[in-house]
């Protein structure tokens, strides 16, 4: 009996103590079964996390308010993710072993098998309480959602051990960059330049504008499949535009990707957009990035009424813009374009690429050689063309061949011409205006590829296509604007050179067919010898006529012509020759070009030409000018390069004459009075033309003086060169001129890339006192390009030359002047504050370029400095000015044996020239380093070596060439301490005669 007590307490002392040993066995045992029932009750639990959350996403892309018990238990959901995460990461350190390897650790399986256990058991109701979550469906990501965000992409971790389903997420999240050999070279470096534009701060607006066919739609499609796979928007929205917007399609394409389907339901459009900006602000508010893409804009957007957040100025507002249009002015001026890029057509090499892979190895073809390049020529680069070309050529025969090239040429609406016809039709109907297209029809008769724009203002003027605006320099104006609007709609196209512009054969023909019946015209090609076969109906209507150099050695005796309002003709053959009568049936022609021709005789060749109101007899050899006093109704004048000894006194009865230009060969004779009879004249040039001017004082007069020009007081633009200082009146009045070139001594022409408008060269003798006459104080304040050579007087700094100070100049070139000690005497409000370039050459005196440090942006401009020969300088600028030259691009100092740093810093601090590009220093033989402060951290090396640019101090992240040569006392350009960041641009490195240099 006693025994069954004993029994009994033995064996609950033996539950005790064995079945907890046992359970913590098990644990230790069963630990790799619990690695894997951990993973798959993770598996379970991230399906139910991700259909609550697309249900949750879809919820809110409508506006829905989501329970609050759904939003709790994500929360739990994704801290248990967190914990499960670290968890498994601890499996590895349950897998140890101890004993040397022989036996597994115990205490961490067990330690693991027991946070496992407990683990599973919340993950397991956290997954039974989502699939309870039945209200809540999932239909999917909306469309522009670049990405669905999972828990893992939400804390920046990829949970790839959890599951194979989560391990599938993650590998889709990776981010890949594709190089598809669909896109060409040129459309990848645009592509890549949008991307990053769109990821700069500063722009809310990306644009896109090229003329029609170019590809602007396929570069959206590559452009945007690049920025999905890269991942750089949470949201990418797309619609097109077109030339008739419909505001409802475009909210539905927008909202369709944003997933926003409840906009269906509303029919009004104000409802539609208010539904539409409540939903990009909340992506606003939940710092989501979106990517709106507008494509083909024809006019401006109110993108408040499509729901597109913006201020008043039409500027979105937390989101960003992608667009594309034909015309740049309606990226930048209507819809607020922060950067814009041109699209061009391809590449010579990408266009018959992709003639080629079209059309196949018949382009191979000894006979379809000439033919491919004539398409290729006729395409322009345009991949619309070029694929529609290819598809016809394709298995097309020679005679197929010759006749579509045939149709584009003559632009007929059929095939291939029909084609180009519709798409340049588009942008030619867009013009607003008649004046506009005058314009694009004057540049077609022009007849060469790159119109001068100095001539169309001469053309125009001529025949009256700006006849409300009254002066010359407002027409001039008028017609840049209105090249800027054929430009941004892609008729013209830009040139290499900012100022001027290019016209496309395409474009030129599409003119001439669309036009020839109401204004028929006549453009000559090479081809085309004899004008003589034309037929009379198209020349007695004819209204315009160019022989653009043509291959002819005379013309016809005459030419019934009676409509005919200007000819143009332009010639490299001295021998060409225009009878006497050939313009005797041509009584309306307004504007006359000659050029290049031999004209001896005048007397009968311009007796009928009553109505001429522009004569450019530009290029020629001319004798007796006397018979143009008889065109009384001459406004312009010009005699560009041509050979005349003399302007006789008839010139002066023209008094109608608003523009003469005589920028020709040495006059030696004006006679006198002649300008000052041109009493209505705006605009004079005749620089380095006539250097024979008489003095006030001399009678009787030989020639003409200078006081003639107040008697013109329209006069606004004056080109003139003065030889002799000694002829300027006291009293001339150069007040009204807004545009001028004047040279004044034996000074040398202005460099070429200086392009104000307004240029004074001064080339003076120790004697002179020119710049205190009154004329040239009156200009001296609004020049822009100022060049000084031979300055000796008691002024020691250029700022105390002007009264005015220098608040326009750009430009500025001193040389051989002793008396200039300083560029910057006493700092004034008024002084060098939009200087760009500053030349200083042998100015032997030169202390410094400030004669003391200051702080104001007295050279904030500034992009070019440049010093040559100046041998008392030591130092070129002071570390306190360096930190107001944010634009510098170049610094150039050559043979300035004093000079001992380029930038003296007073104390420890770094020169940083952010956009420096060149930096070339030359023949400085007592130069070590570029900047030695007397507290900078040692610039040395181990060895004693002193580098010139010690990389504490110095970096210039922007230069791109730098040639250092005659710098004896260098010993090593760069130390250790230089960042890579500082010279990573660095593409031209020169250097030589540098005897100490050892790295």
């Amino acid at each position: 009996m006693l025994i069954d007590p004993i029994v009994s307490i033995a064996w609950d002392v033996l539950k005790l103590v064995v079945i907890p040993v046992k359970r913590q066995f098990g644990y230790v045992m069963s630990s790799e079964r619990y690695v894997q029932d951990l993973q798959k009750e993770v598996g379970k639990l991230a399906y139910e996390v991700e259909r609550v959350h697309n249900a949750v996403e879809v919820a809110r892309n409508n506006l829905q308010n989501v329970y609050s018990q759904v939003i709790e238990w994500q929360a739990c959901a994704e801290k248990a993710f967190k914990d499960s995460q670290d968890l498994l990461g601890d499996s590895e350190m349950a897998s140890k072993t101890c004993c040397y390897g022989t036996l597994p650790d115990p205490s961490c399986r067990c330690r693991f098998s027991r946070k496992a256990k407990d683990k599973i058991e919340v993950i397991q109701r956290l997954a039974r309480e989502g699939s309870e979550f039945k209200d809540i469906s999932f239909s999917g990501p909306a469309p522009g959602n670049v990405a669905a965000p999972t828990l893992a992409r939400r804390e920046g971790k990829d949970v790839v051990q959890l599951t194979t389903a989560m391990a599938s997420t993650s590998s889709a999240s990776t981010l890949t960059k594709v190089e598809d050999d669909r896109v060409f070279e040129s459309r990848a470096s645009i592509i890549r330049d949008i991307i990053d534009a769109l990821a700069d701060n500063r722009y809310g607006a990306v644009g896109v504008h090229g003329m029609g066919g170019v590809g602007k739609s396929t570069l959206l499609v590559d452009a945007e499949r690049r920025i999905r796979e890269e991942r750089s928007f949470d949201l990418v929205a797309k619609a097109d535009v077109s030339e008739n917007p419909d505001i409802k399609r475009i909210q539905e394409e927008i909202a369709h990707a944003l997933g926003l389907s409840e906009i269906e339901k509303k029919e009004s459009v104000n409802l539609r957009a208010e539904l539409l900006r409540r939903r990009l602000e909340e992506e606003e508010r939940n710092k989501k990035k979106v990517l709106i893409i507008l494509d083909n804009l024809w006019e401006g957007l109110d993108l408040k009424s499509v729901g597109i957040p913006c201020g008043h100025d039409n500027k979105a507002i937390g989101c960003k813009l992608l667009l594309t249009s034909r015309d740049r002015d309606i990226l930048r001026r209507e819809v607020g374009c922060d950067r814009d890029f041109l699209l061009g057509g391809l590449k010579e090499e990408e266009a018959r690429r992709l003639f080629e892979r079209m059309v196949g190895d018949k382009v191979r073809d000894d006979d379809y050689k000439p033919l491919v390049d004539e398409a290729l020529h006729k395409c322009a680069g345009l991949p619309f063309l070029i694929l529609a070309m290819a598809k016809r050529f394709k298995d097309a025969d020679l005679p197929e061949w010759n006749d579509t090239l045939k149709q584009i040429e003559m632009c007929k609406n059929e095939g291939i011409g029909e084609a180009v016809n519709k798409m340049l039709r588009l942008s030619y109907d867009h013009l607003k205006g008649e004046e506009v297209k005058s314009l694009l029809r004057l540049c077609v008769i022009y007849g060469v590829s790159k119109p001068s724009l100095e001539n169309l203002v001469r053309y125009a003027m001529g025949l009256g296509l700006f006849g409300e605006y009254s002066r010359i320099e407002d027409a001039r104006n008028r017609l840049s604007s209105l090249i800027h609007t054929l430009q941004a709609s892609s008729l013209l196209l830009d040139n290499e050179d900012a100022d001027s512009f290019k016209l496309h054969d395409l474009v030129r023909q599409f003119v001439a067919s669309v036009t020839s019946r109401d204004h028929p015209f006549l453009v000559l090609k090479d081809k085309d010898k004899s004008v003589t076969k034309l037929s009379k109906d198209n020349l007695t209507s004819c209204k315009a006529i160019c022989f653009p150099y043509v291959d002819m050695k005379e013309l016809p005796e005459e030419l019934c012509c009676p409509e005919l309002l200007i000819i143009l003709l332009f010639t490299n053959s001295k021998s060409f020759k225009i009878s006497d009568s050939y313009f005797n049936s041509m009584r309306k022609v307004m504007v006359l070009n000659l050029t290049g021709i031999c004209l001896t005789l005048l007397s009968s060749l311009f007796q009928f030409l009553e109505n001429l109101h522009t004569l450019c007899l530009d290029g020629c050899s001319l004798e007796d000018l006397a018979i143009l006093g008889k065109l009384k109704g001459l406004e312009i004048l010009s005699f560009v390069n041509s050979k005349i000894q003399r302007l006789p006194k008839e010139i002066g009865q023209l008094v109608k004459l608003r523009l003469l230009d005589v920028s020709c060969s040495p006059l030696e004779i004006i006679e006198p009075g002649v300008l000052g009879s041109l009493i209505n004249l705006e605009e004079l040039y005749m620089e380095n033309s006539f250097h024979h001017w008489n003095t006030v004082e001399q009678t009787p007069s030989t020639s003409a003086s200078l006081i003639e020009l107040n008697n013109m007081k329209n006069l606004c633009t004056l080109h003139v060169s003065i030889p002799d200082p000694s002829v300027l009146p006291q009293d001339l009045n150069l007040e009204n001129l807004n545009k001028y070139r004047i040279q004044i001594g034996n000074a040398w022409r202005w460099p070429s890339e200086c392009k104000g408008s307004r240029t004074l060269e001064l080339k003076l003798n120790p004697t002179s006192e020119v710049l205190g006459k009154g004329c040239i104080q009156s200009i001296l304040g609004k020049t822009d390009n100022l060049f000084l050579d031979g300055l000796n007087g008691i002024e020691q700094s250029i700022c105390e030359l002007s009264s005015k100070g220098f608040p326009k100049l750009k430009h500025l070139h001193v040389q051989n002047s002793p008396s200039i000690h300083y560029i910057l005497g006493w700092p004034s409000d008024s002084t060098f504050k939009t200087l760009e370039s500053l030349i200083l050459h042998n100015l032997i005196n030169l202390e410094k370029i400030c004669h003391s440090h200051i702080s104001s942006k007295f050279f904030s401009t500034l992009k070019v400095a440049r010093v040559m020969n100046c041998d008392k300088m030591e130092v070129l600028f002071p570390l306190s000015l360096i930190s107001e030259l944010p634009h510098l691009e170049e610094i150039n100092v050559s043979e300035c044996y004093l000079m001992r740093e380029i930038v003296e810093a007073e104390k420890c601090g770094k020169v940083g020239l952010r956009n420096l590009h060149v930096l070339k220093l030359c023949d400085l033989p007592n130069i070590i380093n570029f900047s030695t402060p007397g507290t900078a951290p040692s610039s040395g090396t181990s060895d004693g070596q002193v580098a010139f640019f010690n990389g504490q101090q110095v970096a210039f992240p922007s230069l791109e060439r730098l040639d250092i040569s005659g710098m004896d006392n260098i010993e090593m350009i760069w130390d250790n301490q230089v960042a890579e960041d500082s010279y990573h641009n660095l593409k031209v490195l020169c250097v030589h005669e540098c005897s100490k240099l050892n790295s």
